[in-house]
């Protein structure tokens, strides 16, 4: 997310911590949405238009399925932080936590392959060990 996107993100939620109208949270909840829907994101060579859904990288475009770009999508929200694989099937998958699975694996796997120069060699989605995977690119926030 950019930097006047996440300070704007911040501002709205705190905005929405301290709002006693629940009408007027639920507005400030969409709002939010709307902040991460129209955001085009880039990292280097790589950009990631949220709201067309559309991924390119060194200006060719990368033909990702559904699953793969809302994995994508949760590595970009979560930039620069490690994500446990439970985190990842809780939120792309909708599994509940404890799922004994190598289904993420399997998807980082071909995510790497797409957006990756080396997927054996990753330097884009990371692998951290007993954790699960950081998002890591050129402008990303550092955690």
């Amino acid at each position: 997310m950019s930097e006047t996107h996440t300070h704007e993100w911040r501002e709205l939620c705190l905005e929405a911590l301290s709002e006693p109208n629940a009408e007027r949270r639920m507005a400030i909840v969409v709002e939010l949405g709307r902040i991460l829907r129209k955001d085009v994101h880039k990292f280097g060579p790589l950009r990631v238009d949220v709201a067309s859904a559309q991924v390119s990288q060194n200006g060719e475009p990368v033909y990702l399925t559904k699953l793969e770009f809302r994995l994508l999508r949760h590595f970009i929200e979560r930039a620069g932080s490690d994500v446990s694989r439970d985190e990842l099937l809780r939120s792309v998958w909708g599994y509940e936590s404890g799922a004994c699975t190598r289904t993420v694996d399997i998807h980082v796997h071909f995510l790497r392959h797409k957006l990756e120069r080396d997927a054996r060699h990753p330097q884009l989605i990371v692998t951290v060990p007993g954790v699960g995977y950081k998002f890591i690119a050129l402008g990303a926030p550092k955690a």
